[in-house]
């Protein structure tokens, strides 16, 4: 005989989430454990990387920490987050760990929560252009690639993390991978925005999606740049790099 399972069922979580608008919604979730049978969210507009039990009621999960192997499956887990995208109509909830049932059992929920995946790691590599010793961005404009530190994000997307987060940056609840609308309904419109080509535009018969990038500036938080698109329309363009800068301009 199987153990009961801890935590609120699908049906009860969706009876708390209701139609997602509500300001308490998000007091009630966070911090309350659920048991859901997930599935890989599939589909045009859904979230980057995310899980759904039932995706005709607009309801996501993303996890900010998966098993090794992990595609889905029954997940015992704590909810650390929670949003709701008007345009969209959907409601995202973050889990703290998605992987296999038993795994989630061997492993207490009341151990500290995997670090969200924007969280900057100790910087130990010294001055670089528009860095300073400490690791903190000084001139976004001059930050080059590959001074930072490389993460996959969702979907097995690579990119980087340079610099230390402004407090209360919403850059934070980002992640490598995420598509620009994802993007900018977390962080928000820009201060500003711009495109620029890439040396492999120039490459002949060249025709992967980094010939071109998009670049979006933070004032105060830093600069977010995407690749995917077209030149003059990115709204199929994917977060590859997060630059933080708490003395962002604003201005390209």
């Amino acid at each position: 005989m199987k153990p009961a399972r801890e935590g609120m069922e699908y049906a009860a979580l969706s009876d708390l989430i209701g139609e997602g608008t509500g300001k308490q919604v998000k007091q009630d979730l966070i911090g309350k454990s659920v048991s859901i049978d997930l599935v890989k969210a599939t589909g045009r507009n859904v979230p980057a990387g995310s899980y759904a039990v039932d995706s005709t009621d607009q309801t996501f999960f993303v996890c900010r920490s998966v098993a090794p192997g992990y595609t889905g499956g029954v997940v015992t887990a704590k909810v650390r987050d929670y949003r709701y995208l008007p345009r969209s109509k959907q409601k995202i909830v973050d889990l703290d760990r998605c992987g296999p049932e038993s795994a989630s059992v061997a492993a207490p929920m009341a151990t500290a929560p995997a670090p969200a995946a924007a969280a900057p790691a100790p910087y130990t590599g010294g001055a670089k252009p528009g860095i300073d010793a400490k690791g903190n961005v000084t001139d976004s404009s001059k930050v080059e690639a590959g001074s930072g530190r490389t993460v996959k994000g969702l979907n097995d997307y690579e990119g980087e993390i340079t610099g230390n987060p402004a407090p209360g940056s919403k850059f934070t609840k980002l992640q490598i991978g995420m598509p620009t609308k994802q993007v900018t309904d977390i962080a928000g419109p820009p201060t500003d925005q711009g495109a620029y080509m890439t040396g492999k535009a120039w490459i002949p018969f060249y025709f992967g999606a980094d010939r071109h990038r998009f670049e979006m500036t933070y004032k105060g938080q830093g600069r977010l740049i995407f690749a995917g698109g077209g030149m003059g329309d990115f709204s199929n363009g994917y977060l590859i790099w997060i630059i933080h800068n708490p003395n962002e301009a604003g201005y390209r």
